[in-house]
Parts: structure tokens; C-alpha cells; sequence
């Protein structure tokens, strides 16, 4: 199984950086969810070849869920490793999310001994922006500063802390959206980014 199994594509990239994810999806309503083909291709580092993502869209969902194939090259294995992800874009205010979860079905194939009903797959919140038809900006709210917003009830949200540096937020979707919303007022919680570029 591979090592990266329970992060999302994503946390390759930020591996420097502390996510925190959430419980629950940031939306359970269909209407929330939005279509845009600026998010579909092969996108990457034209710098490193090791490591890209294939965005398209699951059969019969009107386009509106996403799967994400992450593709890391393994030099020990000398392979391409892959991680299948599910994503959901969402436009809240005048910013756009993608809520992303493993796809448990595929990555955790069904056996007489499946331990997989015993497993949660958490969701990753991502602020997305669409800065250029080859470009789009990625990014995590900054998890110290969102906990200590949260503490300071500047945003309303429950978390737990699941190990050092590993918060998980448990509200419900209502209460998540309006913490999302909340985050917005601040911008440094945004500040790191990361610029991926199309490699079709």
C-alpha cells in the first residue's frame, strides 16, 4: 500500500506545510456544486516530470465530481505510483474550493477481510483560483493561524486534535460552510500558494 494513501494529492506537493482537513464534505447539496472546465487537464511543474495530476470528470455526474489521478514516480519501486481522488468545486462568495476525499472504493479494493467500512475518508478543503488558461493557484488556509482564529471565535468550529500538528474540524456541512465563509475575511490565512501549470 502506498506510503501517501491517506493524504490527497495535493499534501505531495505541500509536504513542508500542515494541513488540517475536515470530517465532513464543506457541501451535501447538489445545486452547491459547479461545473468549470478550467479545472480538467494534466496539470504539474514543467520543471519535474516525477510528479502530476489528470483532472476529469466521473461518468454520469453532469460533470460536477472531479476525479483527480495524482502520478508520482517511485524511484526506489522504478514506477509510477497513483492515488485517485474525488473532488467537488464549489464557489463560496467570489472564491472557488475544491473539497477533495480519497476514492476509498478505488484505492481500498473490497476483500472477504476489507477492513474498509472501519475507515473515514477526510476531506481537504482547497482554495482554487483560475489565473490564466494554462495556470490555475492552489492552496490551504494556514492551520495555525485557522486554529487560533478558531480559538479566538473569529471563526466558529469545532476540531480535534488527533495527534501533534494533525487537527481535524467536525462540523457539519452548514457550520463548515460558514466557517469557510468566515476564513475569507482573512487573507493571510491564504498567503501560500502554489502555481500549477497545463502540461497538455
Amino acid at each position: 500500500m502506498k506510503t501517501y494513501i491517506f493524504t490527497t494529492f495535493l499534501i505531495i506537493l505541500l509536504s513542508s506545510c500542515k494541513v488540517t482537513s475536515t470530517l465532513y464534505p464543506i457541501s451535501e447539496n447538489p445545486s452547491d456544486f459547479i461545473f468549470k472546465k478550467e479545472v480538467l487537464g494534466k496539470w504539474g511543474d514543467k520543471k519535474d516530470s516525477l510528479i502530476y495530476f489528470i483532472a476529469d470528470t466521473a461518468t454520469g455526474s453532469d460533470g460536477k465530481l472531479y476525479t483527480i489521478t495524482s502520478v508520482e514516480y517511485n524511484e526506489q519501486k522504478k514506477r509510477n505510483d497513483t492515488t485517485r481522488i474525488l473532488a467537488r468545486l464549489i464557489s463560496i462568495s467570489t472564491s472557488y474550493f475544491l473539497d477533495c476525499q480519497i476514492d476509498m472504493e478505488k484505492e481500498f479494493q473490497a476483500e472477504k477481510k476489507d477492513y474498509g467500512s472501519w475507515l473515514i475518508g477526510r476531506h481537504f478543503i482547497i482554495n482554487i483560483n483560475f489565473t490564466a488558461t494554462d495556470k490555475i493557484e492552489i492552496g490551504f488556509p494556514d492551520q495555525d493561524g485557522l486554529i487560533k482564529l478558531i480559538d479566538q471565535k473569529k471563526i466558529v468550529a469545532d476540531y480535534a486534535l488527533l495527534k501533534e500538528d494533525d487537527y481535524l474540524i467536525l462540523d457539519k456541512p452548514v457550520i463548515l460552510k460558514r466557517a469557510v465563509v468566515a476564513s475569507l475575511k482573512y487573507p493571510s490565512l491564504y498567503k501560500e500558494k502554489i502555481v500549477l501549470q497545463s502540461l497538455r
